[in-house]
């Protein structure tokens, strides 16, 4: 029973991953934004992963699943003239450590990516892209990775994925 447990948690891993539009290889390689929002991409809201503890019974207490959200593209408040995306996770218990990338796209192509940032022991995540203001569409993009807490199958899992498209003038 228990190994079918943990092969079934494997499975749901993968969907997960094919859902969230991640793959083993992608996750593996480089997690930068795509030049261009594939065709036909619609919106995600930034995928989620999780890992259970190894040797648990179905005991969801054991479970840690991480949630990413990207955020509206929108005219900041706090930088008068620029767009701006925030991305965050939101894990339901303390991790060793996230990971996050932002992304902004105007008209379907890429125009700012922030650089990787990691933040250390903590259930939560964010980071931003901000680019001068022109009219258009706008849309972000994220990718995320979680290092969970030693005993946790898998021990690290990551996502990424489309926020919604807005139409912005300045």
């Amino acid at each position: 029973m228990r190994k079918w447990r943990l092969s079934a948690a494997a499975a749901s891993m993968a969907v997960v991953g094919l859902l969230a539009g991640t793959s083993p290889v992608a996750a593996a390689g480089d997690p930068s934004a795509p030049a261009t929002v594939p065709a036909g991409r619609a919106d995600d809201p930034g995928g989620s992963v999780e890992a259970g503890k190894a040797g648990s019974d179905a005991d969801a207490a054991a479970v840690i699943r991480c949630e990413g959200q990207v955020q509206r593209p929108h005219n900041s408040t706090h930088v008068p003239g620029t767009v701006n995306v925030v991305v965050t996770v939101s894990c339901t218990a303390p991790v060793p450590e996230i990971t996050t990338r932002a992304a902004l796209y105007k008209n379907g192509q890429l125009v700012k990516q922030s650089t990787l940032h990691t933040q250390p022991n903590t259930r939560t995540a964010q980071n931003n892209a901000a680019v001068p203001c022109s009219p258009g569409n706008y849309r972000g993009w994220m990718y995320f990775k979680v290092v969970f807490p030693p005993g946790y199958n898998p021990p690290t899992a990551s996502a990424n994925g489309f926020g919604q498209e807005v139409s912005l003038s300045c």
